[in-house]
């Protein structure tokens, strides 16, 4: 035999001990090497974002090891990434039959996914199970109780802040998360107040600094809010949400140009930031450039194929191109994903007025005013249709104050005043006309 086929001294060293043992531990050994590969290569599949591939490999070793949970939470993850949230959310359930109890890992990956699927009283429910049994973070009863409020269950966000808020009630984080919520129920000043209160003890605390911006803003302070974001930390100037907050400060300033360059500039350090290259986009449709726009939406989508603010800004493009179906369609998958993007339902309500659908453009107002993302336009458009249906008249008599109060003059928001006034029922007992008092001479 030629010496070429002829094994090495070291390789039967190797094969001696495998071939001494029993078929049996053979068969285990043989199966293990296969699992290892099949999860390999599933992973390395996920990281290049084949996740066809990878579903097939982690198919392959979650077969080969029945009783492992492993293979079966990166199946979950690559069905996730692949957009079959159902079959992600099944193949958790499957995970979590093989660990005893419930465990916090599966459960707030399957609330993320609820959430997801627009399953919000699924997503809560199951976070609120964690949390009674003491299984929730810290930063995960914060979640909780800031995801409770955007489904309009305001006290019971502060049924699960009181957890934490009785162990530190000064805790900066607790108590801005208490005033997003405050500003969900429309109290607004004492919201306001206790933001102000938050950045007097920890003015460096950042999350604070982008609520009351983002409050500024909505409330048609500008300036105000990009003074706010000037106060941000240097280390935390360049992160994702400050900068696309910035950018959004800038656009509602007139100043596009600006904000291009501070996305970009994001950009550059973070060239697969979808965020970004969302936000990136909307900029440059704002500006009248829909082919570059629709660009920078494939490349969010490509990265992040559920991502709301990528569909949002391509039904924006859509709509601006008069194709009012496709964008409405655009504007639902991009609620489905997150169904409490303010943009989208901003988009919607519009959309419902200008089709005649009038208690849908209600509804979707008051979904955006109970998230506290009602501009003031918004908030007058809802008293306008208070007082069409003559419904709701002192609630809509406080929306279009508030906004006089920011245009005193404007001649759309006095006309609704006016048709409030006017549908009101008059107090029993007053009367605007003239009192004739009746009576004979003695």
């Amino acid at each position: 035999m030629p010496q070429r086929f002829l094994p090495s001294t070291w390789t039967l060293v190797l094969l001696l001990p495998l071939a001494c043992k029993d078929p049996e531990t053979a068969a285990a050994q043989k199966q293990a090497t296969q699992v290892q590969s099949a999860l390999s290569d599933g992973r390395q599949a996920l990281e290049q974002g084949n996740y066809g591939r990878a579903i097939g490999a982690l198919q392959k070793a979650s077969h080969a090891a029945p009783e492992s949970v492993e293979p079966l939470l990166l199946l979950a993850e690559a069905h996730r990434l692949s957009g079959n949230a159902g079959a992600s959310i099944l193949t958790l359930k499957q995970a979590e039959t093989l660990l005893p109890g419930s465990d916090p890992v599966i459960q707030k990956k399957l609330s993320d996914l609820y959430l997801g699927e627009g399953q919000g009283a699924l997503a809560i429910s199951t976070l609120v199970a964690l949390r009674d049994e003491g299984k929730l973070t810290h930063g995960d009863i914060l979640s909780l109780a800031r995801l409770q409020a955007r489904q309009g269950n305001a006290e019971e966000a502060f049924t699960t802040l009181e957890r934490i808020l009785r162990e530190n009630p000064d805790d900066a984080a607790t108590k801005t998360v208490e005033a997003e919520i405050l500003l969900m129920k429309g109290e607004e000043l004492l919201a306001a107040n206790l933001m102000d209160r938050v950045l007097q003890s920890s003015p460096s605390f950042t999350p604070a600094r982008l609520l009351r911006a983002r409050y500024f803003l909505m409330s048609g302070f500008s300036d105000l809010a990009e003074a706010d974001l000037q106060s941000v930390l240097p280390e935390d100037a360049a992160t994702t949400d400050v900068v696309t907050m910035k950018a959004r400060v800038l656009m509602a300033l007139g100043r596009p140009a600006e904000a291009e360059a501070a996305l970009k500039l994001l950009l550059e350090d973070d060239p697969d930031n979808a965020e970004a290259l969302a936000w990136l986009a909307d900029i440059v449709r704002a500006q009248g450039r829909a082919s570059d726009a629709q660009q920078l939406v494939d490349q969010a989508l490509n990265l992040r194929p559920r991502l709301a603010r990528a569909l949002y800004v391509r039904g924006r493009v859509q709509e601006e191109q008069e194709d009012t179906r496709a964008a409405e369609d655009s504007y639902r998958f991009a609620l489905k994903a997150e169904p409490g993007f303010g943009p989208a339902l901003s988009r919607v309500w519009r959309l419902h007025m200008k089709a005649g659908r009038k208690p849908d453009a209600q509804l979707t107002l008051e979904r955006l005013l109970g998230l506290g993302e009602a501009a003031v336009e918004e908030k007058a458009a809802l008293a306008g249709l208070y007082a069409q249906f003559q419904t709701q008249l002192p609630r809509g008599k406080k929306l279009i104050e508030e906004a006089l109060q920011r245009e005193p003059q404007n001649p759309e928001y006095l006309r609704i005043r006016k048709a409030i006034e006017k549908a009101t029922p008059k107090k029993k007992g007053t009367s605007s006309n003239p009192i004739i008092i009746r009576g004979g001479r003695r």
